[in-house]
């Protein structure tokens, strides 16, 4: 990660619109964003949650205080994994100098920085959202959330890059991408170039879990995908994501959400 000086080489913001309360991401699909209309900055900080985020060719695991600031226009494409969903905050900026707008700003992107403090930088996010929501005093708004990027930004050091190597990369995005037609590990290892010892060694460094258990969450969230937006039967879900039984995938559901499929579909439709 390149470093940032101390001080930004722009002394304000002017923000396009209000900053984004803290929110819970969808993981019933990859989420996906660009910046639209003027060109502008992207300050994103995952708040909580588990998942993972690639742009421009690098996939970064994703973790409570890692930030991002990302370019005018940049793509981005992002999803939860296993476990709590991902939270963030974000907020979309022009830097200044003084009155003129800046094209260019050194130091940015910011790759996969991570704050000194995530319960300090929860309260700042606290206050700035009390400033959004009153709408009254834009100047205030827009000085804090420079003081916020100025001070995550001053935190940033030269260290080697967070990013995922590009074949563990490849085979989250195959198994995230398609779990009910996934059907080999072994057979994935070798099409990696990888013995299948080295694969499990390699994947679990960087995602943190091995595997097998990486493709099981994949399959329990589709597996929750499809209680919440089809009327396919248990049945049909298991078979789907390539479960020969039953009563083996009703299990590993209640051991990921603590629910049954059945008791899950039971909630959802007395909750609407």
């Amino acid at each position: 990660m390149r470093a940032i000086e101390a001080d930004l080489p722009f002394d304000g913001i002017h923000l396009v619109d209000r900053p984004w309360f803290p929110y819970l991401c969808t993981e019933v699909d990859h989420w996906e964003w660009q910046t639209q209309g003027d060109a502008h900055y992207n300050f994103w900080c995952c708040l909580g949650g588990e998942g993972y985020l690639s742009t421009e060719g690098q996939m970064f695991r994703l973790k409570p205080g890692m930030f991002f600031i990302f370019l005018p226009n940049q793509q981005i494409l992002a999803a939860h994994t296993s476990g709590a969903r991902v939270t963030r905050f974000s907020a979309h900026f022009i830097p200044l100098s003084g009155a003129a707008m800046l094209d260019d700003v050194a130091g940015f992107p910011v790759m996969g920085g991570m704050v000194d403090s995530l319960p300090l930088f929860q309260r700042q996010i606290d206050v700035i959202m009390r400033l959004a929501v009153r709408r009254g005093d834009d100047v205030r708004l827009q000085r804090v959330m420079y003081q916020l990027i100025a001070r995550v930004c001053a935190g940033v050091v030269d260290t080697p890059e967070p990013f995922m190597d590009p074949k563990v990369s490849e085979a989250i995005r195959i198994m995230r991408t398609c779990p009910e037609s996934f059907k080999s590990i072994d057979a994935l290892a070798r099409q990696l170039g990888w013995s299948r010892s080295h694969f499990d060694r390699e994947f679990s460094k960087h995602v943190g879990k091995p595997p097998n258990q990486f493709l099981v969450s994949c399959k329990m969230i589709e597996a929750r995908r499809y209680l919440e937006s089809s009327e396919m039967r248990i049945g049909e879900i298991a078979d789907r994501l390539g479960y020969r039984d039953i009563y083996f995938f009703s299990r590993q559901f209640k051991g990921f959400y603590g629910m049954s499929p059945v008791a899950y579909r039971q909630r959802l439709v007395r909750e609407f």
